[in-house]
């Protein structure tokens, strides 16, 4: 499998859903499931796809792992002495520069815990905070008469 196939595959798995909510939705699933695996993806396939775009038209892109530098600043603070050159490496840029940051910053956390639980947490401190109101409005009631 070469660059172009492997970003087809990522892509068609992770973002060409029916509309763009769901494609929005599938993006955050992923990068939220685990954030530390996500940002590696992203290091590793943003390094692949602007190595193959600069590589025959910029001087400073020669290798892998000047690629990764150039992505790996787009992921932070983007500061950098390698600046992409072709169309197809500044469209990888703007990707980087809009997503990167905010992977980046969660890369860190913990996976998501699966919503079901959060949920039944929810619910039962609701339940709770329930309970108590309608105690509370028992005894003004009671107070009342």
């Amino acid at each position: 499998m070469d660059v172009k196939g492997a970003l087809l595959f990522v892509l068609g798995q992770h973002l060409l859903k029916d509309d763009l909510a769901s494609a929005k939705a599938a993006l955050r699933d992923w990068s939220g499931a685990d954030p530390m695996g996500s940002l590696l993806d992203v290091v590793m396939l943003g390094s692949a796809l602007f190595f193959e775009a600069e590589k025959a038209h910029n001087p400073k892109v020669n290798s892998m792992t000047d690629a990764m530098v150039f992505v790996s600043t787009c992921l932070s603070v983007g500061y950098s002495d390698i600046f992409a050159k072709t169309e197809q490496g500044k469209l990888i840029a703007t990707a980087l520069q809009m997503f990167g940051p905010a992977l980046t910053a969660q890369a860190l956390e913990a996976p998501h815990i699966a919503t079901n639980r959060i949920e039944e947490d929810t619910l039962a401190v609701q339940n709770d905070i329930l309970t108590k109101l309608d105690a509370i409005l028992v005894e003004l009631q009671r107070q009342r008469r």
